[in-house]
């Protein structure tokens, strides 16, 4: 330094962590590590809370390291979901599959969402591929199998009210459409599969995936193109080939119910394909974004109601449920889901029903029937173009 004497003041920026990441979206990564040496470092087979990539890599995760599949993985995390959000994180060997990081008699899953007290949101989960694996329906075969224990692993958290939606990696992709499951006609509605990657391998960019869903509000799909692109220079196939290369088989993929990533006509830069789960499009639960509308408004029903728990409920000289009553339990809920989902934005309205005639006497059981209504989504835009002889309306 050279010049007068003075003081220099330097401005850091990137402080105070500048994440959209809100409990609805927090984050779990169950992927193929190693044990780094040295106290306070990573073990494999445990859970571990990281804020940023910085936290990654003073636990010993590093670019060049043992780790480096890993480090790839969480630093996508971070640019998608920005530094301050929450990711909870798991290593397992390099010979755990994916089934068996899903499993829930295992140790894997179950110790990383207990370690978070069931505030994991969305798991992400990937094996490193290698050589020797045996492949079925077009991708690593443990792949089907992972999709069963996701279903199973969500459902015993969801009966919990832990909810919880998994993506698992579509790794080492054979090329062949055609060979591909349809999970259109599957009834795995809180799985997915990702089959895209944005650099030539066979796994799937997780932490990509799972970055843009910790920063967007739960209605919010992935693809949504007014957001702007990925950020990436080029798209690929979990087979290693550029996504252009089967860019007349993009349908079918998608048909098949897998996310990918691709370009649109006239914009520049690559999107999500789109967010289905694994089950028929009739189901409500057929995107990521609807299972996570009704898991928002699951968790409010359940607080505002746990509250009511072994209360006296007044009944009316005719035995039915005391009106009062009755327009008290529909404005709290109606009042705290519009809140807190309504105003957001997150959903277009809600609407609770209670039947004042039902059996509180002879069953000690109170129902409500709450009917929320969703936003929609401008999925297909059709326009009819054409040329004129007058712009004057007659």
């Amino acid at each position: 330094m050279s010049g007068l004497p003075k003081v220099t003041i330097n401005i850091n920026n990137d402080r105070l962590g500048q994440t959209n990441q809100t409990e609805d979206t927090i984050a779990g990564m169950i992927i193929t590590g190693s044990t780094v040496a040295g106290t306070n470092n990573i073990t494999v087979g445990t859970a571990n809370q990281i804020f940023s990539l910085e936290s990654a890599e003073a636990i010993g995760i590093t670019k060049d390291g043992t780790n480096s599949f890993a480090y790839n993985a969480i630093k996508e995390f971070y640019a998608k979901a920005g530094k301050g959000a929450e990711l909870w994180l798991m290593l397992t060997t390099a010979s755990i599959k994916m089934s068996e990081q899903l499993d829930t008699t295992g140790s894997y899953a179950p110790t990383l969402l207990n370690a978070a007290s069931g505030r994991i949101r969305t798991l992400v989960v990937s094996q490193k591929s290698n050589t020797g694996i045996t492949t079925g329906n077009g991708l690593d075969e443990d792949v089907d199998l992972a999709v069963t224990k996701a279903q199973e692993l969500a459902n015993a958290h969801a009966n919990k009210y832990k909810p919880l939606r998994v993506i698992i990696d579509g790794k080492d992709f054979t090329g062949t459409v055609a060979d591909l499951k349809d999970y259109k006609k599957a009834s795995s509605n809180r799985v997915a599969i990702l089959l895209g990657n944005a650099s030539a391998g066979k796994n799937a960019a997780v932490g990509m995936i799972l970055g843009k869903i910790a920063a967007n509000p739960v209605q919010r799909s992935i693809g949504r193109v007014r957001d702007g692109d990925l950020g990436i220079v080029a798209a690929y196939l979990n087979n290693g080939e550029a996504i252009e290369t089967l860019e007349d088989a993009w349908e079918a993929i998608h048909n098949k119910g897998y996310i990918f990533l691709r370009t649109i006509p006239g914009k520049a830069g690559y999107f999500f394909t789109d967010d289905p789960t694994l089950t028929s499009d009739s189901d409500d639960l057929s995107s990521l974004k609807r299972v996570a509308v009704i898991d928002k408004a699951t968790l409010i029903a359940l607080s505002v109601y746990t509250e009511n728990i072994l209360d006296e409920i007044p009944l009316a000289e005719n035995g039915q449920i005391s009106p009062a009553l009755i327009g008290n339990w529909r404005s709290d809920i109606e009042a705290a889901i519009n809140q807190q989902m309504t105003v957001e934005g997150e959903i277009s309205g809600v609407r609770a029903s209670i039947d004042p005639s039902q059996d509180i006497l002879g069953t000690n059981e109170f129902k409500v029937t709450l009917d929320i209504l969703p936003v929609g989504y401008s999925k297909y835009i059709s326009i009819d173009l054409g040329f004129t002889t007058s712009l004057t309306s007659n």
